[in-house]
């Protein structure tokens, strides 16, 4: 196979050869399906003509029998009712009548039998010639169909088939009231066998797997294929009884095809399942539906026939047809070929490979011109994409450069102020380009002043970065000359104003945070209004929005107040944030924003800002991010009141880390640890010790403290002292005092020690120290571990 997708000599022949196969074989088709529906429609027309006739002839039958029983049973009402009599009419009725299996008169229950010497007498067609008895069981016949409908309507009548005990044969009835001045004095009857009525119409044409079907205007089965059926079931019955669902819906399809007066369809066979065809006729005197099923495999017989041998005869065809196509491929594929050669090695790099000298008129030569053309023009690429490659790679180079500087002048070491307690403070810039025109900063004027701020230059790229490289600096200049939000942006504004030809803007929110009364001193230069969260409720800052910067010189912005409750947190963002969008073009919104701080519990900062980029990214779904996205949280507590286990003299961590709810964050753990280790020099084995045991006890609290599947975060902060490290490990689970749990009974042998509280055991004696205590619905766990030797603080 891989030969022949190599070689085009091979693959023309077969295309050839292929091309004449689909036609021969859409031919045979064509020809096939058109012989196939002539011939369903013959045989429709053939087998809808032989129902007819059947119907009609049965008709005629019927009548016959009819007019012989009315007529004996006028004569019947008109003679003395003798023995004798009746015994000579109804062998009269037989004679009449060859048909006719049998005939019977039934008295009256309430006439003298006394008189007439019987009851019920019934002659039929023995063996021997006619025969005739009384009937066994008269009290049984009369409440028999045959008796009984004529009685009750008052007029003749068909039965559906019946098994006859006295004459062991299946047979229907016509029966015939004798009325004498309106009242019953005997019920005539014409009898037709079942197994007559199938030798006649089995006499017909139907084929070696033809079968006459006969069904009666209530359904009732009287002649079919299966024998079993007859005179026992219904259409209906056999429907409740289907065994699967197949059968059930192909007798459904004949049931409501019988429905008509005539037709014909095509059904699966109960039992085989193979294609029949049905067609009928009514027979108007019973209303009986008169068919036959033939199967289709009978029918088109001829078809298949037809098509093995035109399907022998094409194949031939295409075995004769090989030595032309193979002589007509290699014919076109030989100077091929030798162009072939010349490409591959101008595909090496061979420019100066000589191309065939033919020359040709035809498509060949005027591809060896085009080979050659191609040749100057690619070492003309060539040199043209080596030049705009060493450009491109340049542009690419300068702009990573661009965007490392561009984020080198954002502040980024978090925690920002250790020496602060109770501050909490993170912030995130991701983006949309190499490098854009988001901004955040904040800074310590003094000892009890934060400087805050967050910007959004219009526009995008290199343009917007420069613009916003600019902005960030002259804010953080002036804030710290002037120390007044309002009179800060006012000054900003005019000098960005000036010379703003590219008539670029930004819009910023400027705050100052007052650490000891918790005073917000801000001002805003049309940027969205921070949202802020306290006691699990949302709210966007009342925030007079004012022009954005740079719009037009002489512009005056506003001061306004709030004071901050402890423990809440304010969260500024740039429009990044709510106008980022799905693939459905929907908008994240402020009010999906306020929704997911509210339905989140207390977290840090960085907290904070990671659930919300993390929400911002699943809402997305992949969509391009359309513009940057900024994120600044700030928290600010009394540090006295928050109740840490770990924290000494009000100082804040050396380092934080948060952590979810997923088996899947202890990598992060472990790259946090190593780096802490670099970076304060700890002992090797201090560090696999805490790896250990805050991987043993995480490992616990992520598997058993939380009872739903939302997501939790756990709090991990780290002091660093040069003889000691203290851990504090906080989360929202259920409560577990570590220190509060019985000891593991070490001297028992393996086998019989309870599963459980080996870890915490290992826990408890490779530290020093361990404390626990439960505050505001979150365990607080603190680890102390001693340090035998100083290292770097």
């Amino acid at each position: 196979m891989a030969f022949i997708k190599r070689s085009l000599f091979l693959r023309l022949a077969l295309l050839i050869l292929g091309g004449a196969g689909l036609v021969l074989l859409a031919l045979i088709s064509l020809n096939h399906f058109d012989m196939r529906r002539q011939l369903l429609a013959d045989q429709r027309q053939l087998y809808h003509t032989l129902a007819d006739a059947a119907a009609a002839r049965f008709d005629l039958n019927l009548q016959q029998v009819q007019q012989v029983v009315e007529e004996a049973a006028i004569l019947f009402a008109h003679q003395p009712r003798t023995r004798l009599g009746a015994v000579n009419l109804l062998e009269q009725i037989l004679r009449r009548h060859p048909e006719l299996y049998g005939s019977a008169i039934a008295l009256a229950p309430q006439q003298d039998t006394v008189d007439a010497g019987f009851r019920i007498l019934y002659s039929w067609r023995a063996a021997d010639g006619i025969s005739t008895i009384d009937r066994s069981n008269p009290q049984q016949d009369y409440q028999s169909d045959w008796f009984y409908l004529p009685e009750q309507l008052r007029r003749p009548v068909w039965t559906d088939p019946y098994f006859d005990a006295d004459v062991q044969t299946l047979m229907v009835t016509y029966c015939v009231p004798v009325l004498v001045d309106d009242q019953l004095v005997a019920v005539i009857t014409g009898d037709l066998s079942l197994a007559g009525l199938r030798q006649r119409l089995g006499a017909l044409e139907l084929g070696s797997q033809g079968q006459p079907m006969l069904v009666s205007q209530f359904d009732r089965i009287i002649l079919h294929p299966r024998s079993d059926w007859e005179h026992r079931e219904t259409l209906h019955s056999l429907i409740e009884a289907a065994a699967s669902d197949r059968d059930r819906a192909s007798l459904e399809q004949l049931r409501n095809a019988l429905r008509q007066p005539e037709g014909g369809l095509r059904f699966l066979q109960i039992g085989n399942e193979r294609p029949a065809w049905l067609y009928f006729a009514t027979a108007n005197l019973t209303g009986w539906k008169i068919g036959f099923i033939v199967p289709e495999q009978q029918i088109l017989a001829p078809v298949v026939v037809l098509a093995i041998k035109t399907t022998l005869i094409s194949l031939a065809g295409l075995l004769l047809l090989l030595l032309p196509a193979f002589t007509i491929a290699r014919t076109i594929t030989r100077p091929l070929q030798k162009l072939c050669g010349c490409a591959e090695q101008l595909a090496g790099g061979n420019f100066a490979a000589p191309l065939p000298a033919e020359r040709r008129s035809d498509e060949i030569g005027r591809l060896i011109d085009a080979f050659g053309q191609m040749r100057v023009d690619l070492q003309n690429h060539i040199q043209q994409l080596t030049a705009t490659t060493a450009e491109k790679e340049k542009i690419a180079s300068e702009l990573a450069i661009a965007r490392d500087i561009q984020h080198s002048i954002l502040p980024k070491l978090f925690p920002p102020f250790p020496q602060r307690a109770g501050l909490d403070l993170y912030a995130l810039l991701e983006s949309a380009r190499e490098v854009g025109g988001d901004l955040y900063d904040f800074a310590l004027l003094d000892d009890d002043r934060l400087y805050l701020c967050i910007g959004d230059v219009s526009g995008k790229g290199v343009p917007a970065s420069l613009f916003m490289a600019v902005g960030k600096t002259l804010l953080k200049s002036t804030m710290q000359t002037l120390q007044d939000p309002a009179r800060t942006l006012e000054h900003v504004n005019n000098e960005l104003a000036q010379g703003n030809d590219s008539c670029m803007f930004i819009t910023a929110f400027c705050a100052l945070f007052d650490l000891r009364s918790r005073e917000l001193l801000y001002a805003n230069a049309g940027h969205n209004p921070p949202v802020i969260i306290e006691e699990g409720q949302t709210r966007l800052l009342e925030a007079a929005s004012c022009p954005p910067l740079a719009a037009l010189e002489g512009l005056s912005y506003h001061n306004q107040r709030l004071t901050l409750a402890d423990g809440a947190r304010l969260l500024l963002y740039t429009d990044g944030v709510t106008e980022a969008m799905n693939p459905q073009q929907q908008l994240f919104g402020e009010a999906q924003l306020c929704q997911l701080l509210q339905s989140q519990p207390a977290r840090t900062a960085e907290g904070c800002v990671s659930s919300i980029a993390r929400a911002i990214r699943q809402f997305a779904n992949g969509a391009e991010q359309s513009d940057d996205i900024t994120l600044l949280c700030l928290s600010y507590r009394d540090h006295a009141a928050a109740g840490e286990t770990c924290g000494q003299n009000n100082q804040s961590p050396t380092s934080l880390l948060v952590l979810t709810n997923h088996l899947s964050e202890l990598p992060r753990l472990v790259a946090w640890l190593e780096e802490l280790q670099r970076k304060l020099a700890w002992p090797l084995e201090v560090l696999q010790q805490l790896n250990l045991v805050l991987e043993e006890w995480l490992v616990n609290v992520i598997s058993y403290a939380f009872d739903d599947t939302q997501l939790h975060e756990i709090e991990l902060r780290l002091w660093h002292r040069p003889n000691q490290i203290r851990l504090e490990v906080c989360d929202d689970g259920r409560p577990f005092d570590p220190t509060a749990q019985p000891e593991p009974d070490l001297s028992l042998p393996i086998e019989q020690r309870p599963i459980g509280g080996l870890g915490l055991h290992f826990i408890l004696n490779s530290l020093d120290e361990v404390r626990y205590q439960r505050q505001g619905g979150r365990n607080q766990v603190c680890f102390v571990k001693q340090l035998t030797t100083t290292v770097n603080s």
